[in-house]
């Protein structure tokens, strides 16, 4: 799947889990920008292929509650193609980057 199709961020999905209220929204974005740049951090500096996948679970499984979809899609792409070396970060980082500037709208 592209994930030219897949949204950055669910707006639904973050209406329902903040119950449409604007200032949780952007409490809630700002916590989950910090926690994505410090697992981000983590996936990065990994050196063991094990580590690396929980790290890349972590992040997938935060960005699938806060709504961010593209990030989602991405994180548990990259964990099913980790293997011993260390996998291209490229794309991941691409998004994050995408996702926090996107984010950072909303006042995160």
């Amino acid at each position: 799947m592209s994930t030219d199709t897949i949204p950055v961020i669910d707006t639904e999905k973050l209406n329902r889990t903040t119950n449409g209220d604007p200032k949780l929204q952007v409490e809630v974005l700002a916590l989950f920008v910090a926690e994505v740049e410090r697992l981000l951090a983590q996936v990065e500096d990994a050196e063991d292929p094990q580590l690396r996948g929980d790290r890349l679970r972590a992040l997938a499984a935060l960005a699938r509650n806060t709504g961010a979809a593209k990030l989602a899609h991405e994180a548990r792409t990259l964990e099913t193609e980790i293997s011993a070396d260390l996998s291209d970060l490229s794309e991941l980082k691409a998004v994050v980057s995408q996702t926090t500037a996107y984010v950072r709208q909303f006042g995160a």
